[in-house]
């Protein structure tokens, strides 16, 4: 038998193996290929979702927004900004023990973030968990003294701890710094209408109102005052004037303040939470 004979027969035998190894890569290949559609189907999926939670947050709607960010983060945990955005969802939905979850896990990737550690005191301070928000509270101003969201965040906490004196004193600070601040400088008259309030505070507030010179902040003043001095009537009186000098959201802005929380309630009103 010549011996080239039987090279196409060595050749016939191992095309069988050939075969099964090209279909092997072949199967390979397309199990590639389909897991990078459906990874990109997921991604074009968890953008769209995030997009409508945009427009939820934008709404107001923290309750429709956190369910969407949930969907979010199922399909790509790594969509920049989640966690904080999560967290302001559950603020605005009412959920602060949720809220204070979402805002550490983005600490975890943002350590330093001003922002968030202002979110996330606000959220201990409306869990009532005071110590927690004192300690977020003192780590953040170390780093960023000025933050102005952290600063208000730390009077009220004072505040509602029933020491407006310490509140008046990191108020007052801050105005060291920023003089023409005019949202600070009535979070410090308020200071003092919670705390000792001086009888040359009561005048020139009783005159500029007399005179026809108050501001909508200062008829708000002149309603603390006489929610303090148990007078409900003239207070209401005074806070329907304000909204006739102002725009809904700046009287809303400045009703925040802890004063009110113990004093709304009389006037028939509930106050919106006061941290930032």
């Amino acid at each position: 038998m010549n011996p080239e004979d039987e090279i196409p027969r060595e050749s016939e035998s191992s095309l069988p193996t050939l075969l099964a190894a090209a279909a092997l890569v072949g199967v390979v290949i397309l199990l590639v290929l389909f897991l990078g559609q459906r990874g990109e189907v997921r991604s074009l999926r968890a953008i769209v979702l995030n997009e409508r939670a945009n427009s939820a947050l934008a709404a107001g709607d923290g309750a429709e927004a956190g369910k969407l960010l949930d969907e979010v983060a199922a399909l790509d945990s790594a969509t920049p900004g989640l966690y904080r955005r999560r967290a302001i969802a559950h603020m605005m939905a009412g959920q602060p023990f949720e809220a204070t979850t979402a805002a550490r896990e983005h600490l975890k990737l943002n350590p330093g973030d001003a922002a968030t550690s202002a979110l996330l005191s606000a959220a201990q301070i409306t869990a009532r968990d005071y110590e927690g928000a004192e300690k977020t509270l003192v780590a953040a101003l170390e780093l960023s003294p000025g933050q102005r969201d952290l600063v208000q965040n730390f009077s009220e906490l004072r505040r509602i701890q029933r020491k407006p004196g310490e509140a008046a004193a990191i108020i007052d600070r801050y105005l060291a710094q920023n003089p023409g601040d005019g949202f600070f400088l009535f979070k410090r008259v308020m200071a003092e209408v919670a705390g000792e309030l001086t009888n040359e505070r009561r005048k020139a507030v009783a005159d500029s109102i007399k005179n026809g010179q108050a501001t909508a902040a200062i008829y708000v003043v002149g309603a603390a005052i006489d929610f303090r001095d148990g007078k409900p009537d003239d207070a209401r009186a005074k806070l329907a004037e304000a909204g006739q000098r102002t725009t809904p959201q700046e009287l809303r802005t400045m009703l925040e303040d802890e004063f009110f929380r113990d004093f709304l309630p009389a006037a028939g009103a509930t106050p919106p939470p006061a941290a930032r």
